[in-house]
């Protein structure tokens, strides 16, 4: 990467890189969290609506994370001309 690169793509570069290891992350606990909900079938019923609260929160998780990152406008600072 060179150094010629301005701070407000270097901001934006940061901004798609954090969503993107927030967003997988978020799928992941949720593909986990949901393989042992639909596959374990607990006995204990306190363990089971845990599990069934996880993954809930998870899926509430991948649907907030592209609002909260790409929905608010970034406030910049003014170019002085």
């Amino acid at each position: 990467m060179t150094s010629n690169h301005s701070p407000i793509l270097q901001r934006h570069r940061n901004k798609v890189v954090g969503f993107i290891i927030a967003e997988a992350s978020a799928i992941g606990l949720l593909l986990l969290f949901g393989t042992f909900a639909v596959s374990l079938k607990p006995a204990d019923p306190t363990l089971a609506l845990s599990i069934n609260i996880v993954t809930i929160m998870a899926a509430a998780a991948v649907a907030i994370i592209p609002i909260i990152y790409f929905a608010v406008a970034p406030v910049l600072p003014r170019e002085d001309r």
